[in-house]
């Protein structure tokens, strides 16, 4: 069975089946093509689309006792992926700059290209739905926080919060208003002992 270790960072690339990021992109690579689950073969395509050293892959792959399969195995895999960015209209530029290089010959079934192609499309929408949804909290985060403030600042005293908050210049006169009348009830905000305070209140409230 393939490391823990080395399923949860396939995870982190879209591919749902971590590595820790002592780990380089070669050494993920490797990693990969000597386990036995040959399902984590899948993923290497999401890591060919970054960048990766090929001779050093090879290499490393050479010393190994059924190194030669290996290589043959990743070599058929770099043609698939190559194949996949044409067909997705991703940058396969590297890919046909390694091959012709490298001479890098191979040969695959239409229903393995498809088998991969497959994959890499769930895994790149995988991780659109996690930067959507993680998006979606983001905005709901800073929605909630509008609502708060709109119980306790005035429009033009959030006007103001809101362009300190996105670093935007604000001018001389609403610079002495924020020191006159905001930054005040910001410190009373983020007093602790206030906030203890209303805490106590709160809690003996809910119990009445």
């Amino acid at each position: 069975m393939p490391e823990h270790e080395l399923i949860k960072s396939l995870e982190r690339e879209g591919f749902s089946l971590e590595y820790p990021e002592k780990y380089s992109n070669e050494e993920k690579i490797i990693e990969i093509l000597k386990e036995e689950e040959r399902r984590l073969y899948l993923a290497i395509p999401l890591l060919l689309e970054r960048d990766f050293n090929y001779e050093r892959i090879r290499n490393s792959l050479l010393k190994l006792k059924d190194g030669k399969d290996l290589l043959a195995e990743f070599n058929k895999i770099v043609l698939i992926t190559e194949k996949i960015f044409i067909k997705t209209k991703r940058n396969a530029t590297k890919l046909n700059e390694i091959i012709n290089k490298t001479k890098i010959k191979g040969s695959f079934k239409e229903s393995e290209f498809e088998y991969y192609l497959e994959q890499f499309k769930e895994s790149k929408e995988a991780i659109e739905r996690q930067k959507f949804e993680s998006g979606n909290l983001e905005f709901r985060k800073k929605a909630d926080s509008f609502k708060a403030l709109e119980k306790i600042f005035s429009p033009a005293k959030i006007r103001i919060l809101r362009k300190i908050y996105e670093f935007k210049a604000i001018t001389p006169t609403e610079k002495a208003y924020y020191y006159r009348d905001i930054k005040p009830l910001i410190d009373s905000i983020l007093n602790k002992n206030l906030q203890e305070y209303l805490e106590i209140v709160q809690g003996n409230r809910k119990r009445k």
